[in-house]
């Protein structure tokens, strides 16, 4: 994500300086792929790239395969079409699903975590789907990706708020009920993610829509009074947390954009007012981050979360969405100035 972040930041102010040096540190990686994959052959496990040359998990491959797969719409980079390709197949033919082909998570680290389904996953996953899908024009892709979303809403959305449990267990045969903030804003981030290549006359693009737009409602209800929304959305006795912040500004700025929001004013005062409350409460003079909640486990009780997951600064988790929130914002502000100066014209 932190990749993503600089990607779009040096396109959009116009610094390659930041586009190449993203697109370095990819290359890095995926020019090592053939070598790793043959070092584990020969040793049984890489020295390098040991995650994505033995992938047990969408976490080891969705996130940066769909960031890879955004470095190449600017140049070529080594072996990406190779590494695509098998994080494709893992996705769709290995990664562990229900008899539904909902993507879920057989293991765990810990035992606790077996069996579960985790809306963090959206994002590991569906991205990516998209993406592979604009490279190859595999419509079956975007349509597993589509079908994550509604399975996904299936078993987690908490409808009296219009927003996301953070895990459903299989173990107990039920969702925590704990809406938290990063975890919803991947669930928004990636469905914007999926609307913006999902055909238009495609069959489920009105149930997404739908889902959106709920969701937007969602949020826009629960935003705090500083401009931030908080690490358990509706507890405002947990800490603003700033990167479900960044996805919520991110959402509601596309939204407002592509005309997917209806009474577009309440959306774009609530990503002004989020991105005010974010420059002047949780990054500093020098750029550093606050509020960023740690790499989270599960828990079905608040506490965990308002308590436990405490925030680190310049959490990971949290600069490259913080970045995408910015340039989401000055595309917004662009997109709404240019309407004005149309309507002066008229």
């Amino acid at each position: 994500m932190t990749l993503y972040g600089l990607i779009q930041t040096g396109k959009a102010l116009g610094r390659n300086d930041i586009v190449d040096y993203a697109l370095n540190h990819i290359e890095a990686s995926t020019s090592l792929y053939s070598y790793s994959l043959w070092d584990k052959e020969q040793y049984g496990a890489a020295g390098v790239n040991n995650q994505l040359s033995a992938i047990d998990s969408l976490d080891d491959c969705g996130s940066f395969g769909s960031t890879m797969l955004l470095a190449t719409e600017t140049r070529e980079i080594r072996e990406a079409s190779i590494i695509a390709d098998d994080i494709a197949d893992y996705i769709t033919n290995v990664q562990d699903r229900l008899s539904n082909g909902t993507l879920y998570r057989r293991f765990g680290s810990v035992d606790f975590m077996k069996d579960t389904i985790w809306c963090d996953d959206l994002y590991m996953s569906t991205p990516f789907l998209c993406r592979y899908y604009k490279k190859t024009g595999d419509l079956s892709y975007v349509e597993d990706a589509a079908e994550q979303f509604l399975h996904y809403k299936n078993l987690m959305y908490i409808p009296e708020f219009k927003i996301m449990s953070h895990v459903y267990d299989f173990k107990f045969d039920t969702a925590t009920n704990v809406p938290w903030g990063r975890g919803n804003g991947w669930v928004l981030f990636s469905l914007s993610e999926l609307l913006e290549v999902l055909p238009e006359d495609h069959a489920k693009r009105p149930e997404l829509m739908s889902f959106f737009k709920e969701l937007c409602e969602g949020f826009l209800h629960l935003q705090g009074e500083n401009g931030l929304w908080h690490q358990v959305l509706t507890d405002p006795s947990s800490y603003e947390e700033t990167s479900c912040t960044s996805m919520f500004i991110y959402g509601f700025s596309r939204g407002v954009r592509f005309g997917w929001l209806d009474d577009q004013k309440q959306y774009i005062n609530a990503a002004l007012k989020g991105w005010k409350g974010m420059t002047s409460r949780a990054i500093d003079q020098y750029g550093n981050v606050y509020g960023v909640c740690q790499g989270s486990g599960y828990a079905f009780t608040t506490s965990y979360y308002r308590d436990d997951l405490t925030w680190i600064l310049n959490d990971t988790h949290g600069i490259g969405i913080v970045l995408l929130a910015g340039i989401e914002v000055l595309k917004l502000e662009k997109a709404l100035q240019e309407q004005e100066e149309a309507f002066v014209d008229l």
